[in-house]
C-alpha cells in the first residue's frame, strides 16, 4: 500500500478529502474504506456525567472500562472516572475500532495492550498501560486473538 499526500488549496481548511485507488474492489479495500468511515463517523472525545459535571474525555485516553452492577470505573491516564452506566451502552459510544471486550464486566484498548500472560483454567492477564491487569476470560480469548491478528 502506497501512501500520499497531496496540498489543495481548492480544498476548505476543516475539510480532508480521501481518494483510495485500487486494481479492484477487494477485501482489503472494503476494509480500509470501513476504517476511514468508522474514523469519519466517531468522535475523538465522549462526554462523562461525573459529580454533577459533564468531563470529555479523549477516547485514545481511556486504557480500560470495568462495570460493577451499574458502576463503571473508567481508567485513563490522567484519572479513574467512576459513574453510573452500562457497559454496553459505553461500548457503543467509545468503539473506534480499538476496543475488545475481555470479560463479562471488562473492556480494554488494544493500544494500551503491553502483553498478555497465561493465567489460571486457560485464562489469561491483560497488562495494559499504567501497570493495569485485567483477566481475559476464555469466553472472550478467541475474540482478543483474532483483534490482534493472531
Amino acid at each position: 500500500m502506497k501512501i500520499n499526500f497531496n496540498q489543495d488549496d481548492k480544498i476548505p481548511k476543516n475539510e480532508i478529502d480521501v481518494i483510495v485507488k485500487a486494481s479492484n474492489f477487494s477485501d482489503e479495500v472494503q476494509e480500509l474504506m470501513k476504517k476511514l468511515d468508522e474514523l469519519n463517523s466517531k468522535f475523538s472525545v465522549v462526554p462523562l456525567s461525573v459529580d454533577d459535571r459533564v468531563i470529555m474525555v479523549q477516547i485514545d485516553q481511556i486504557i480500560a472500562i470495568e462495570v460493577f452492577e451499574n458502576e463503571l470505573t473508567i481508567y485513563t491516564h490522567e484519572k479513574i472516572y467512576r459513574l453510573r452506566g452500562q457497559l454496553k451502552k459505553m461500548i457503543e459510544r467509545i468503539d473506534d475500532g480499538n476496543f475488545v471486550q475481555i470479560s463479562k464486566n471488562t473492556v480494554i484498548n488494544l493500544n494500551h495492550l503491553n502483553s498478555l500472560e497465561a493465567a489460571f483454567s486457560g485464562n489469561m492477564t491483560a497488562l495494559l498501560t499504567d501497570d493495569l491487569k485485567f483477566n481475559v476470560s476464555r469466553k472472550y480469548l478467541t475474540e482478543l486473538k483474532k483483534q490482534l491478528g493472531m
